[in-house]
């Protein structure tokens, strides 16, 4: 019975699809789409590669069984399908536009995450249902929260701000709708105003200090507010 295995490295954010295997009573071996892993030497040599970057971090062997729940869209997957994803090459030689902005810890995106999973328990424990009014405050916030994930793009001065711009007037949406939500229903506003929390570091900051010491990519701060936002804060659905 075929199955597939990945190396996810938890503090940067990263994750290396290994490819197909076949279990049976033989020793396991790995496939990758152009067959078996230890005639190609470019998967092979990422392997190594990031076992070599992330020995002292908390790196998991997972096969599509394990709990994928909190592998979301801030993520970096090694030869995945967006635009930033590195292919296998790209990886093993370091020439990776934007990899100083990816592959980082992600402490706002935890935070985010911690709230949005005691909101859901919240729902399904039937300690707090969705009001009318409230999902309909959701739907219009949610759009302010979708930024393009294009970290490794090079980027001018002018978008910059227009980004800037945009993780603002999210948040003062958010500080909006909590503060106009109602007392007794404490879930909601404590997310949004979480959510707001994660954006703060890129929405206070002035524009000057977000155009110094960029180079020609998109600010640290502003980039991790993007991915923090709750747009992105989706499990990420494992490739088969």
């Amino acid at each position: 019975m075929p199955d597939s295995a990945s190396l996810i490295c938890w503090d940067c954010s990263l994750v290396l699809d290994l490819g197909w295997f076949r279990q049976s009573a033989m020793p396991r071996r790995i496939f990758t789409e152009s067959g078996l892993a230890e005639s190609d030497p470019v998967a092979a040599a990422a392997v190594w590669k990031f076992l070599a970057e992330h020995v002292y971090h908390r790196v998991e062997l997972a096969g599509e069984q394990s709990p994928w729940d909190h592998v979301d869209q801030d993520f970096t997957n090694i030869d995945g399908d967006l635009a930033d994803s590195p292919s296998l090459v790209q990886y093993v030689e370091d020439d990776w536009d934007g990899r100083h902005l990816l592959v980082r810890p992600r402490p706002l995106c935890a935070a985010v995450r911690a709230v949005l999973a005691s909101l859901e328990q919240a729902r399904e424990s039937g300690q707090w249902t969705v009001h009318p009014a409230e999902e309909k405050a959701v739907e219009e916030l949610l759009p302010l929260a979708r930024w393009p994930l294009q970290a490794g793009r090079r980027a001018d001065d002018a978008e910059v701000l227009a980004r800037a711009a945009a993780v603002r007037r999210a948040r003062a949406a958010f500080d909006r709708v909590a503060a106009s939500s109602p007392g007794d229903r404490a879930d909601l506003p404590a997310a949004l105003r979480a959510f707001s929390g994660a954006l703060a570091s890129a929405a206070d900051t002035a524009p000057e200090a977000l155009l110094n010491d960029r180079g020609d990519f998109m600010p640290a701060a502003l980039v991790d507010a993007e991915l923090a936002g709750p747009d992105r804060q989706v499990p990420r659905r494992h490739r088969v």
